[in-house]
């Protein structure tokens, strides 16, 4: 076998392949043989057929079929002997196989960009400094407070009688929003609560019970709140029969130091606080320095600009158009749910995917340059530290990561981390806040933010 290589561009080249005919011929002529012992043709005898015939019949898709086969087992080599390495099966330009000559094909396919990294020490990049969102550590302190909520039986001695906010009644519900059927058992919905209505605007029919409707059961007519039912049931009555089953309360623990003992993390609301902003601030910190080395792959980038294979980014943009899929699945939704499809939201994937590629392979590049490298000991500690926090054992989460292939992933992102440390550890970092946005750019953030809050709405729909 012989062959050539040709660079098309940076990413793609051709490669001619020649595979003698004294290698082509016995296969061929096998082919043929076995294709004669099974052939059934009228007026032959099995086996009988004559040769001749077996070839002006059959002698195309042989040969189309071997020389399938001979590309499948000579390309690889061929780019290989050439110190290729192939992102992408071979795209056939020609593979004429005929009878008693040399076969020959040529094929492009996409290779890495050879990259030389310059200017990556040295780069000036800035920090920003941690600081503690208040929200945030208010938001912690509710998450903990609805951990520590219990809904307990009413007393006894209740004076009240009607339903008031916070109350939880259990109901089965059953009937339909025009011709969709809607049907539960044991639903438990808290007054004043709209993400447990079950149906949009049916918290204002459980909202004016009396305490004494536990054990009955109604019907009831109504049209849901429109803009949060879901687009295939607007404009269509409700009809369900109600059975009231039971009713508790929601009884929410006060923010003081008695809550604060019950957590096990403080013996005061203030060093709970305390606690939650210190969580909070490091948190902040990790955040502020994947921000600074964002910034500073970005710079090197500008510094070092190479050709990406088309198949990387399309691969990246897969990967990410996927896990969006995956994300919406985890909230009950799909692509068609919140109006979008595959190859829109492929589109906006598109730059950060590109990016992706781009940050991977200079840091790749930029790694064996300065021969960066991670030891097994390294990866051990990383898994221990995860199966720690997630509480599992650690031999059969690597067993499980090992299947998967995220045992590579691991290892790629610890090497990727040690090119980034030495590039942070090598650059000029100054320490300063986030610059204040213009008037302009703070605008086209509030448009921004309007367009995500309205994303939102639309992704929240649904008949429950």
């Amino acid at each position: 076998m012989e062959s050539q290589i040709e660079k098309i561009s940076a990413v793609e080249y051709r490669v001619r392949v020649e595979i003698p005919w004294e290698t082509v011929s016995p296969r061929l002529n096998a082919k043929l043989r076995d294709l004669r012992k099974k052939a059934r043709l009228p007026g032959f005898r099995p086996g009988k057929v004559p040769q001749p015939m077996i070839e002006r019949l059959f002698g195309k898709s042989v040969r189309e079929e071997l020389a399938r086969e001979l590309v499948d087992e000579t390309f690889q080599d061929a780019v290989v002997k050439h110190s290729k390495v192939p992102l992408t099966q071979p795209a056939l330009e020609n593979n004429d196989l005929g009878r008693g000559r040399a076969f020959t094909y040529s094929a492009r396919f996409e290779v890495p960009p050879e990259i030389e990294p310059t200017n990556y020490t040295g780069v000036p990049v800035r920090r920003r400094p941690a600081v503690v969102d208040e929200a945030k550590v208010e938001e912690r302190l509710k998450a903990k407070q609805e951990e520590l909520t219990e809904i307990q039986p009413l007393p006894e001695d209740l004076e009240r009688t009607n339903t008031e906010d916070g109350d939880v009644w259990t109901v089965d519900i059953e009937g339909v929003i025009g011709t969709t059927r809607i049907s539960r058992k044991d639903a438990e919905i808290t007054v004043g609560d709209p993400n447990t209505e079950i149906v949009p605007g049916l918290l204002g029919i459980i909202g004016a019970l009396a305490l004494a409707d536990v054990g009955t059961s109604r019907e009831v007519r109504f049209m849901p709140t429109q803009e949060r039912l879901r687009t295939d049931l607007r404009g269509q009555e409700a009809v369900f029969t109600l059975g009231y089953r039971d009713v508790r309360r929601r009884v929410v623990p006060v923010l003081d130091d008695e809550f604060a003992r019950d957590t096990g993390e403080a013996e005061s609301i203030d060093e709970l606080r305390s606690k939650y902003a210190d969580s909070v601030k490091e948190e902040d910190q990790e955040q502020a320095e994947h921000e600074a080395r964002q910034r500073l792959v970005e710079t090197i980038l500008g510094d070092n600009d190479f050709e990406v294979a088309p198949s990387l980014v399309a691969r990246e943009v897969e990967a990410q158009v996927d896990l969006f899929k995956r994300q919406l699945a985890q909230q009950g939704l799909d692509l068609a749910r919140v109006g979008m499809t595959e190859a829109a939201v492929g589109n906006q994937m598109r730059p950060q995917a590109l990016f992706n590629v781009k940050a991977f392979l200079l840091l790749d590049a930029i790694g064996k340059a300065e021969d960066i490298t991670f030891t097994e000991e390294e990866v051990d500690e990383e898994l221990k530290n995860m199966a720690a926090e997630g509480n599992q054992n650690v031999d059969r989460m690597r067993a499980t990561m090992e299947k998967n292939g995220q045992l590579l992933l691991l290892r790629a992102q610890i090497r990727e981390s040690k090119i980034l440390d030495f590039l942070m550890e090598k650059a000029e970092v100054t320490e300063a806040p986030d610059p204040a946005p213009e008037a302009d750019d703070a605008a086209e953030a509030a448009g921004t933010d309007a367009a995500s809050a309205s994303d939102e709405g639309a992704a929240d729909e649904s008949a429950s």
